[in-house]
Parts: C-alpha cells; structure tokens; sequence
C-alpha cells in the first residue's frame, strides 16, 4: 500500500459492477491535493480531422444531424468538448482511408474552397471559441517536392499560401508541423527557414510543432530554436495503450529538459468501442495514455486519431475508429462512441490557457503516479486551476481487475479542503458496461477536514473535481438505414467535392462542363500530376467511391475525357492497404484510343486462396476480358458495370462488350477511376438493382 496520508469517511460511488469487498479488505492508495503544488502546464487534448478522409461524409449530413454531431465533438460542457483540432492540408494523395484535395493544386493557382477541413474549422470554432487549430502535411501537390521529399523551399511558399486560406475562412492557425510521420529529425534549418518565413508572412503567432513522427526522431528537435513544440507519435504503443496494464509511455531526457512543451501529438488506431467485441485496445486506453503521457514522459498534450469515422462503411482500412460514427448521410443516423466519453472525462474537467483563463491549468506533481505504486492498478494525475481555487483529478483503472480504495486530502489553495467535489465515472468495462453508463454524474462529495475516500472499480474512470459545467449530451440520432436504390447523383452539387463521392487517390471536385443530362457542373479529376505522396504505393492513380457494400448492383455513369488517357468504373471495391494503392475489386476501364479492359485487382485478401486461386500476388490484377470500341476524347460516353451473383457484364455506351462469371469477389462498393493524373469529367451517376 501507498501511503502519504490518513482520510476520513468512505463514499460508495453508486455504479453498478463488482460489489465491493469489505473495507479492510481493499488495497488502498493516498493522494494529497495540494493546491500550492505546482508541475508543468496543461496544453489540452484533442483529435485529428484529417489523416485519410475520416470526416469525408460529414459535410453531406443534413444540417440538423450535422450541428448535433459537431455539437458532441466540439460544445464544452456536452461531449468530447475537443480543445485542439489538427487539420490535415490536403495533398491530393491518400493519406489512411482516403484522399483530401489540395488548395492549391498548380502554383499560384489557388482555391480555397477546396476540400471540407477548413469549413469544419470554422464551424467548430463558432461552437467552441477558444478551440486551437493545428495544420499538418500528409502529402502534397507534385510542384511542392523535390525528389519525392516535402522539405523544400516551395513547400513552404506553399503552407503560407494554406494559412493564408485559412486567414480567408477567418481563422487563426495556432500550430503548424512539417510532414506526417516522414520526419527524420534532421531538418533543423527547413523548420529554421520556416519559421522566418511565418515572421516576414504575417504568421509570427503560429508555433510550429515537430517532428510528428515516430521515437527519437521527433525528440531530436529538442535543441532547435525554431521548434516550439515537440510532437511524437505513439509514443505509448501502437495502437495506443495496446500494452494495457503495463503501458508505458515514453520521451528523452533532453526533451523533457529543453523546456519545449511536450505532445502525443498523435495517438490512435484505437477501437471506438468499449463493449464486448471491441478490438483491444478499446476507447479507455486512451485515457490510459492520457494520465501516463505525464507520469511517464511529462506529455502536456495529445490529440487522438482520427476525429470521426464519417467516410464509405465496410470497405476501408480503418474503420471503427474515432469518437462518432457518421457514415449514412442519406439517414442522417449517427453513433456516439465510447471514445467521445472517454476524452470527456479529461476535457470537460480542464482546459489550456484560454483568454478567460490564461494561465489554464497545472499538473500537481505531487499527486500523480500509480495506484498502490504499480502501473498494473491503474494511474491517475491531478491539476489545478492557475487561480488556486479548482482542482480536479483523472483516474483510469481500466486494465484492472480488482475493486480499489482512494483516500485523498486537500490542502492549500483558495479553501480548496472545503469545496464540493463533483464525480463523473464510465464503466467501460466490455463485461459489465455500456452506454448508460458512459459519462455518469455521481452523488457529489463534501470532504471532512478536506478528506474523503472513493471507491475504484475495475474498468472504470473517474474524474473528480470542484469545477462546474460538466454535461452529457443528449440528442439523439435518427435510425439508421441502407441507400435506397435505385440512386441517382448528378455529380453537380456538393459543398466542393460532389455529395458522397469520397476519393480515395486524386482529387474529384464540382468543375464547369457541359453535360448530356444539361448539367453545366460536373465532377472533374483535378489532381495535376503525380503528387508527393504520403505513402509510396504501387501503381497510384486516382479513383473515388460512392454508396454502401452491397452483392448486386449496376452503377452507370457519363464520362469525357479533354485529352488522351483512361477512365472508367469499379465494382466491388474493398480497400486492403489504401495507403499503398492496392485494393480488390474489379475494374472497367476505356481508353480514349477505344480500348477497354475488365480486370479483377487482387488486393491480397485470403478469399482469394479459396475461389481464385490462380491470384497469388498481391497487388497484381489479373485480365477478365479486354477489346476495342470507337471512344474518343472530348467526346461523353456511358460506362455501365452490372454485377450480380457471379455475373459481370460490362457496357459502353449501351452496347455490351464484356460478359463473364467470375466469384472471386462476392460484395463491396461502386467506384470511379481515372487511369492517370490528368483530368476527367463525370456526370448522371446511378446505382441500381440488376434486373432479374
């Protein structure tokens, strides 16, 4: 047993798990509140929108489910009451589970329209005032690199230029990184010219954070001048917390002596979930993370990736992921993941420096560790207004499994001994919990002689403090449903990209054309070359997909292509690594020379052992059927593949030119691709039932 002080009185928190044994029979642990303690300064906690299209489907909600899921990420006091908000720049290339467009896809040529990032911004921003922004590189246009590396002269014009956009949507950046995860530690003098360039730009506010990358390789900053913040990736496993009980999480000497605040400015892959089934590690272990970033590593601030799971259900990589699902924007239905509750039980307990606050909150160093001093039993760390009058402590026992006893003191501060304590619990134990026990007000606690005690259950997490303003949020989603079919979309109306077209590589964005059905928009492909690609894949070239997994489905559509080249349709799409340009599914594509070829493309998922065996390498793509027809450039033509059961026939402007039984692929979704990075123009898409 731990012990540093002697409490009084004994609070049974009334949440229903393990009865708990009889009082001397409980290990124990002390905490002293000292309200005159001090520690490091708390930066906040909060998600990443970008890193793959996560939040694609989230500007084509209905405006009244859009505000409420926005609501439960960003409104203090209601859900997760995010405090930073990392924004992926858009670079034209897939980055995780999609690809987000560039402002700026030639230079000079600027559109700060383009993608969904900044608007979420700004509606998230008008929710919650003092919500930090942070803007990060996955990849970028191919005029920004040089041999294949982002770390150039042109990239920084080219980050001015996004700041710039922000600026334009009336947004202030507070921080800025370099490039995703491709960081080697050794570009002093790129963020040393950045950093003047910020100065001379109109941008001397904006802090740059690096290197937003894995182990050491982010530490090595710690030494630059230039480097405000330094921000490491996973530092406490992949997936976060994956080690449970014995997670450990880890910084340098040198950073944690340079006197540069710390980050996890990345954690994640986590499962959203906390119920039976969840994929370990599941949403608790992100407060796992949390209270030992600072016990372990002195970690002041983290953001989880990714923000939301609004992106096509069933098909891609990472899935399950992020504090709501919102995937149907035709129903409007929507989840709330346990993750959304398990940051709430940080963020709606303290806050960064804030203009109302500006010295925001403290960590205690006297009151953070381990309970009964072993890392299996749980941890938990405490802080303190700046002003001395509120304290709140986070404890998380959720890899133990046994019942716990608290005992706690408080002293010091603005007659802090004598303050209420309010307690919040989520049992987010898959055996036991659920989410009517997400984010539970407790009976309130009135301390004797500044003393208390509290009983902790395996799973649990508790935040106690003196603060007001806590809340669970309480609208409620519509049912959930499939597409309807038959679907139409003309491709001509959308906030940017066309309504639920999520590119998966490329950029597809509403472009001026001129279209058989009258249209004088369209989607058009605008990625312009090959980018500088996040992740160098196989073959890359730009494709999106639209709709649900479904068996049997026609999709149609009306593509032009201005100059040579190829597009055409994909059916059956399952993402295996996004990221690196493979994927299953079978493709139809026409070349403008009147060419067409239908191949099966082996991702490399085990069902082709069993019913195409002939397929052994991943990535490769084996030919179904292939011929020639009159197709011509800057000339509409109808593209339709039909797939039902093991059939697939394949049709160009209404003639039927491939017809075969192939079953190695039985389901997936419909898409479109385009065979280089040049443009093409699509309209009139539908998806409909096979006729019988």
């Amino acid at each position: 047993m731990r012990s540093i002080v002697i409490a009084a009185g004994v609070l049974l928190l009334s949440v229903p798990a393990v009865a708990a044994p009889a009082r001397s029979a409980l290990p124990e642990t002390s905490i002293t509140v000292n309200g005159n303690g001090g520690g490091r300064v708390f930066d906040g906690v909060g998600a990443i929108l970008g890193g793959g299209g996560n939040a694609r489907y989230l500007q084509d909600y209905p405006p009244a489910q859009r505000a409420q899921i926005l609501d439960f990420l960003f409104k203090p006091g209601y859900g997760a009451s995010l405090q930073l908000l990392k924004l992926e720049i858009g670079g034209d290339g897939n980055s995780s589970d999609g690809a987000e467009p560039s402002v700026e896809h030639t230079a000079g040529d600027i559109h700060c329209n383009a993608g969904y990032e900044l608007a979420i911004a700004r509606q998230a921003v008008a929710i919650n005032p003092s919500l930090k922004l942070y803007g990060l590189q996955w990849g970028a246009p191919g005029w920004v690199g040089r041999n294949g590396s982002l770390f150039t002269r042109a990239d920084i014009r080219y980050l001015l230029d996004w700041l710039g956009c922000a600026r334009r949507h009336g947004l202030a950046i507070s921080y800025l990184g370099g490039w995703n995860e491709r960081d080697s530690g050794s570009h002093a003098s790129w963020y040393r010219s950045l950093r003047a360039a910020l100065n001379v730009g109109g941008y001397p506010n904006v802090q740059i954070v690096a290197g937003d990358a894995f182990g050491n390789d982010t530490w090595r900053y710690a030494a630059s001048p230039s480097v405000a913040i330094l921000g490491a990736h996973d530092n406490c496993g992949y997936p976060t917390g994956v080690a449970g009980a014995k997670t450990k999480c880890v910084s340098t000497t040198a950073a944690r002596q340079s006197g540069k605040p710390l980050w996890g400015s990345e954690l994640g892959a986590m499962d959203a979930g906390a119920r039976a089934g969840c994929t370990t590690p599941c949403a608790p272990a992100m407060d796992r993370a949390f209270t030992r970033e600072y016990i372990d590593a002195r970690v002041t601030g983290a953001l989880e990736w990714p923000a939301l799971d609004s992106m096509p259900a069933a098909v891609l990589p990472y899935e399950n992921r992020g504090l709501l699902t919102a995937d149907q924007p035709w129903s409007g239905s929507y989840t709330v993941n346990a993750m959304t509750w398990a940051i709430a039980q940080i963020t709606q307990f303290v806050s960064p420096p804030t203009a109302a606050n500006p010295g925001g909150w403290k960590y205690i160093d006297s009151a953070i560790g381990y309970l009964q001093g072993n890392r299996a039993d749980g941890s938990y760390v405490t802080l303190v207004r700046s002003t001395r009058d509120q304290w709140s402590t986070i404890i998380e026992a959720t890899a133990v499994t046994g019942v716990q006893r608290a005992r706690f003191t408080v002293t010091g501060g603005k007659s802090l001994a004598g303050k209420t304590v309010h307690v919040w619990s989520s049992n987010f134990s898959p055996a036991t919990g659920g989410p009517a026990q997400w984010f539970v007000h407790q009976p309130d606690i009135k301390p004797v002689n500044g003393q208390f005690t509290l009983i902790i259950r395996p799973g649990h997490v508790y935040s106690l403090t003196t603060a007001s303003g806590q809340g669970k949020g309480t609208a409620a989603s519509p049912p959930a449903a499939d597409l309807p079919l038959p679907y139409r979309n003309n491709l001509s109306a959308g906030t940017g990209e066309p309504t639920m077209l999520a590119a998966e590589d490329g950029s597809f964005e509403l472009a001026p054309c001129h279209s058989p059905d009258g249209s004088t928009t369209c989607a058009k492909q605008t990625t312009v070359g090959q980018p500088v690609l996040w992740v160098s894949g196989r073959r890359r070239h730009p494709y999106a997909i639209i709709g649900t997994d479904r068996a049997s489905y026609v999709v149609t559509v009306d593509v032009m292509l201005p100059q040579s080249g190829s597009a055409g349709l994909i059916g059956r799409y399952h993402a295996v690594d996004a990221a690196d340009g493979i994927f299953d599914g079978y493709i139809f594509d026409v070349r403008t020379d009147g060419t067409f070829t239908l191949k099966l493309s082996n991702g490399g998922t085990a069902a082709y052992t069993a019913s195409a065996p002939r397929l052994v390498k991943p990535g490769s793509a084996t030919m179904l059927a292939d011929g020639k027809v009159s197709f011509r450039p800057r000339t509409w033509h109808t593209l339709s593949l039909a797939l039902s059961g093991t059939t697939i026939q394949a049709r160009i402007d209404g003639r039927q030119v491939a017809s075969l039984n192939d079953s190695a692929l039985t389901s997936g979704i419909p898409g479109l691709e385009v065979g280089g990075w040049y443009p093409a123009y699509f309209s009139d898409l539908t998806i409909t039932k096979p006729l019988p």
